[in-house]
């Protein structure tokens, strides 16, 4: 009876090591793609931020966009990170060898408050969130992630506004809007919000980033009026287009 016993020790140790083996081969793959998803996803965020800035100022105009860009406000958005981002490879090896893979925590010092959202799942929920948006919004991550960004709309937000975001949702657009958007408490600010599409070498839409910049209430209402005048004349426009095709 002796014998099978230790026959099946010894495979028990065989099944072990290739299983080892296994798991440190499966493990450099990992390491090598998420590593290469990283820069491209770095290379991706300097776009989209060089991207966002001109659409600030484009749409703010240069003096309120330089408040929000100010070196100052920027540092203070990323001022709760604690240095995670690497400044060589064996610091980057040891972010990645981490079992956790701390990426998020990585990528929280690189922004300030926003979300991606997945358009290939039902009903673009998030996907990753921030924790600037969540010291904003006051939600937990299980309580944003796998939602649809609407949670932030209340009785007050004006559905024109809501209506632009998901049209440039459906176009693939970005956009920037002034809307009111409510926290978990249910009370409420400001939103300068931007949505940008990000897209994949074929030029497919992979996932949306939106950037919500908290702003004041003067600061809004002066946005808020310039926005129904655009949209008045916009819709003044149109309808004079109408009249003229049916004349």
């Amino acid at each position: 009876g002796a014998k099978p016993e230790g026959g099946s020790k010894a495979d028990r140790s065989k099944l072990v090591k290739e299983r080892n083996r296994e798991h440190a081969k499966r493990s450099r793959i990992r390491k090598k793609f998420l590593l290469e998803s990283l820069q491209q996803s770095v290379s991706l965020l300097k776009e989209e931020n060089e991207k966002l800035k001109s659409a600030i100022r484009s749409h703010l105009g240069d003096k309120e966009a330089d408040s929000l860009l100010s070196k100052q406000a920027l540092a203070d958005a990323a001022g709760a990170g604690g240095g995670l981002i690497a400044s060589n490879s064996s610091d980057a090896n040891k972010v990645l060898d981490d079992p956790d893979f701390s990426f998020i925590k990585a990528l929280q010092t690189a922004q300030q408050n926003f979300v991606v959202t997945d358009p290939s799942l039902p009903d673009n929920p998030i996907v990753y969130a921030t924790q600037g948006f969540l010291n904003l919004t006051g939600y937990t991550l299980d309580q944003v992630l796998g939602r649809n960004c609407r949670f932030l709309q209340g009785p007050e937000t004006d559905p024109n506004a809501v209506e632009k975001i998901r049209n440039a949702i459906e176009e693939g657009s970005d956009m920037s809007v002034c809307l009111l958007n409510y926290r978990v408490d249910g009370t409420t600010f400001w939103n300068q919000f931007f949505i940008a599409a990000l897209r994949d070498a074929g030029g497919s839409i992979t996932n949306y980033v939106g950037v919500q910049c908290k702003v004041s209430d003067q600061y809004a209402a002066s946005v808020c009026k310039k926005q129904e005048e655009a949209d008045a004349a916009a819709a003044a426009g149109s309808s004079s287009a109408g009249l003229k095709q049916e004349s």
